[in-house]
């Protein structure tokens, strides 16, 4: 008992110092992202090329998805280079780890499409479902599959405020550097310019 007490303790310091965090993370991050028709939240980034081809820059972008793309569970769902379309469906695994009374793990569902022109292209990250594992102090866990926009901070009602916006937060950082790696996969390749270099 005298054990449990500190550590009763701790978690509820925890958990109020969490809200705080959870509230200056939305914060950093509002405005950054939108709702889609399909009620999604999505993120856009245009990325100039100049001097490359739709061929080369296609090439590139679907050299990211063969990289990075590579588990199970994230694939790529189609590709047309007539159209300039690559689109993949991909899971940010391990976004947030939630600890108090009980432990809720979640990961991100996206969708990445990339759209590519002579000189150009355009990738957009859709934020589509959460995966979340909830354990409770008996061991005994639950699984669900929750609508990303029907979680708080879109849903104002959501439940597990703390979680949930830390997990929005934590998606959110892993959006951006899936934009800035294709970015950077299109304007210098996948591997390196000198592992790339066509003169071999």
């Amino acid at each position: 008992m005298k054990k449990l007490i500190p550590l009763l303790v701790m978690m509820v310091l925890n958990v109020s110092t969490n809200a705080q965090t959870a509230k200056e993370m939305l914060a950093e991050i509002n405005g950054k992202w939108e709702l889609d028709d399909n009620n999604n939240v999505t993120f856009v980034k245009l990325i100039e090329a100049p001097g490359l081809t739709k061929d080369e820059i296609f090439n590139r972008a679907l050299n990211y998805f063969t990289y990075n793309y590579v588990s199970g569970k994230s694939v790529i769902q189609h590709q047309d280079k007539e159209a300039g379309l690559i689109v993949g469906k991909g899971l940010y695994s391990n976004v947030h780890m939630g600890v108090s009374l009980q432990t809720t793990l979640v990961d991100a569902w996206h969708i990445l499409r990339v759209d590519v022109k002579d000189g150009k292209a355009r990738a957009i990250v859709t934020l589509t479902d959460y995966e979340k594992k909830i354990t409770g102090s008996n061991g005994t866990s639950t699984y669900s599959t929750m609508k990303i926009s029907s979680e708080y901070p879109i849903n104002a009602k959501g439940m597990q405020k703390t979680v949930m916006s830390k997990a929005f937060y934590k998606s959110y950082q892993r959006t951006m550097k899936t934009l800035n790696a294709v970015d950077r996969a299109i304007k210098e390749g996948n591997t390196s310019k000198s592992v790339e270099n066509t003169d071999w």
